[in-house]
């Protein structure tokens, strides 16, 4: 399997890029959008690669970092996403894709080509815990305020008063996802 891959860039298009190595062989490479950005015909090229074997074909992707491609690794590890929707993916700024994780933005997530809304629901719960979001920024007061609105207007769907909910839910556990605030309302309500 080939992992990181040195030449010279011969062409250039959106989605390729063909990289002349000394030996002589070209590789057609799909870059991730930072590697994109930093590549120009005729310039040195210097990826890492992360390899898809198939039947009828071998396809090599291309990452400007070794972050970029254990992200791209997370995400074609989910069920649903494959090698291209991925690619889109880690294309996106890191500290918004990260943060939407984090705070479960399925809006955010479904504007990324390919990515349905169920996708993006199972791409939340899959990767929530396995993403280093400190190093993104991400505010998570805002993921809790988020999880707490979340399960109140649940809560209301249920019929119970806006003003008991919000009694109750302050008593929870700060680090309490939405599904975790309506178990502790409906148990302390009982």
């Amino acid at each position: 399997m080939i992992g990181f891959l040195t030449g010279k860039i011969a062409s250039i298009s959106e989605k390729k890029i063909l990289v002349l190595t000394s030996g002589g062989v070209g590789y057609n490479v799909s870059p991730a959008g930072s590697l994109l950005a930093s590549c120009e015909k005729g310039g040195e090229f210097s990826a890492e690669i992360f390899t898809i074997v198939r039947e009828t074909e071998i396809t090599l992707y291309g990452f400007g970092s070794g972050d970029e491609k254990q992200l791209f690794e997370k995400l074609i590890g989910v069920s649903g996403i494959g090698p291209k929707t991925a690619l889109v993916m880690v294309s996106t700024p890191a500290d918004q894709f990260q943060k939407a994780v984090a705070e479960g933005d399925v809006a955010f997530l479904t504007k990324i080509p390919g990515l349905g809304k169920k996708t993006a629901e199972r791409l939340i719960v899959e990767l929530r815990g396995k993403l280093n979001l400190e190093s993104a920024g991400t505010d998570f007061s805002a993921a809790k305020s988020k999880s707490k609105t979340e399960a109140t207007d649940a809560l209301k769907n249920l019929g119970y008063d806006a003003g008991t909910i919000s009694e109750i839910l302050n008593q929870a556990p700060d680090d309490a996802n939405t599904e975790d605030l309506v178990k502790f309302f409906l148990s302390s309500n009982a």
